[in-house]
């Protein structure tokens, strides 16, 4: 189980605000550590930890380099972390909800707009 901290303790927080639209709701995943600013529903943490497997998997230093130089990979890491969030909503009402709403924020400027709503909704199909 990962631990815990505030956004503004995350340490690369500076490197990341020059690539993305931070707010106060951004979460990060980094070095078996969420950072967040509010207490996560259960998908969101198995998201994050997703991220966190991805790192461990790929080398820290690597998997952060990439995730913030390389667009393509970094939908790829999204779009896994995606699948296994809305993969632990067993309503399929909520879990489609919950898609429209991952959707919607894969298709944004945070991921670098590679994607439109539609190929986002399909790319997370579970």
């Amino acid at each position: 189980m990962p631990t815990f901290k505030r956004q503004h303790e995350f340490p690369l927080l500076k490197e990341y605000r020059e690539k993305f639209e931070i707010n106060p709701g951004t979460i990060f995943a980094y070095d078996d550590i969420i950072y967040t600013n509010s207490i996560l529903p259960q998908h969101l943490i198995e998201h994050e930890t997703c991220h966190l497997k991805q790192q461990e998997k790929l080398g820290l230093d690597n998997w952060v380099k990439q995730y913030l130089e390389d667009d393509k990979f970094r939908l790829k890491m999204e779009i896994q972390a995606y699948k296994i969030q809305l993969g632990i909503i067993k309503d399929r009402n909520a879990r489609n909800l919950l898609r429209i709403k991952c959707a919607n924020d894969l298709s944004s400027a945070l991921y670098g707009n590679i994607l439109n709503f539609n190929e986002a909704f399909k790319a997370i199909n579970i």
